[in-house]
């Protein structure tokens, strides 16, 4: 006959690995949500022309050309360098731009859940 020791200890066996599998479960969904959500370089580009006023564009001919409208003025910039970092739940982008009067414009962002926050 099985005392009453075992069977607590059997029932806490069963319930942990239940309780596991939960934790494993919520944890696997919730990196599969960050995962998919992860902003692409596009959503990255409408980000930078809603904060920054940088308007990216591509043509065959030009290549990719950014401006920039500041004060109802638009002045082109020049990509001096960039780099994206895919982590695979968010993604790290540094850029830096210069304007005609030799500024730079440094931006950096960090992209998780379909959103964008300045570093």
């Amino acid at each position: 006959m099985a005392s009453t020791h075992d069977n607590k200890a059997a029932n806490y066996r069963t319930n942990g690995i239940s309780k596991l599998t939960i934790v494993i479960s919520v944890v696997v969904i919730i990196i599969l949500i960050l995962a998919f959500t992860n902003p692409s370089r596009t959503d990255f580009y409408t980000w930078l022309e809603s904060e920054y006023g940088i308007h990216v564009s591509y043509d065959v001919n030009e290549g990719t050309t950014y401006t920039q409208i500041t004060n109802g003025q638009e002045k082109s910039l020049n990509f001096r360098s960039g780099h994206i970092q895919h982590v695979g739940i968010f993604t790290t982008y540094n850029e830096t731009f210069m304007d005609v009067e030799g500024n730079e414009i440094n931006i950096k962002a960090t992209g998780v859940m379909n959103m964008f926050f300045k570093r």
